[in-house]
């Protein structure tokens, strides 16, 4: 055979990839698949199922299906929380106990429709680890495992009577990149007050758009009439996990 024939033959060998290789678990690229596999394989990645459209009917069960199936992590954003909550507690405390990492998200307490809630968010804070008190916050999003994403207009843990769709969305790029633009990771981590060293320290967001971390306990020693203790929420570098 030729020798160059068969140097461009050994060159398209190479090339070959099983498309199974190329649907990476996860949306996680096998690093082995080189340049010519990575390519597709990065596409292929951002490629996104509905798998299911819910309303205040329906949606219950296939929250509570996903929730049993959670196995690394998950991410509540959940702006008010109600009755809705005490059918769920036993689900999300089954998920911790079996050692998913559970984060929630919810309104800080002195919001008018959060603050006749205080007992239940105790409840929440007992059976979940992490639970961050976010200002005006209006999201309503679950990602489960870096993989399944509810996104749509029903608020998890307190939906009562109002009419509502949310979509369950499967891809690994998508979730990462819902988790990405929510600075889920950053926003996780609350710190404790610098003034009354307590945890009742909320998100906000100025108007210029920057965060900050600030404490709404009304007993702080560093609150001076509308004034209280507040710091800038550190972001990591890009890239960190």
């Amino acid at each position: 055979m030729d020798r160059k024939l068969a140097t461009l033959l050994r060159a398209q060998r190479a090339r070959s990839v099983p498309a199974t290789q190329l649907i990476a678990p996860g949306g996680h690229i096998d690093p082995g698949l080189g340049q010519f596999g990575a390519r597709p394989a990065d596409v292929l990645s951002r490629h996104v199922q509905v798998s299911d459209i819910d309303d205040e009917v329906s949606f219950y069960e296939t929250f509570a299906a996903r929730l049993a199936e959670a196995t690394t992590s998950l991410w509540i954003w959940s702006p008010w929380t109600a009755k809705r909550l005490t059918g769920l507690l036993p689900v999300l405390g089954e998920a911790v106990r079996r050692g998913v990492r559970v984060t929630v998200f919810v309104r800080d307490p002195y919001d008018t429709g959060q603050k006749k809630q205080t007992d239940l968010v105790k409840r929440l804070r007992a059976v979940v680890p992490t639970v961050v008190s976010v200002n005006v916050m209006h999201q309503k999003i679950v990602v489960i495992d870096e993989r399944t994403v509810l996104l749509g207009s029903l608020n998890s843990l307190s939906q009562s009577r109002s009419r509502e769709v949310m979509l369950t969305i499967e891809g690994g790029h998508f979730a990462r990149k819902n988790l990405a633009h929510e600075h889920s990771e950053d926003f996780a981590r609350t710190p404790c007050c610098g003034a009354c060293h307590g945890d009742e320290v909320d998100l906000r967001r100025r108007g210029n758009g920057t965060w900050h971390w600030r404490c709404y306990n009304r007993a702080c020693p560093g609150r001076r009439g509308d004034r209280a203790w507040q710091t800038e929420v550190r972001f990591r570098p890009s890239g960190r996990r």
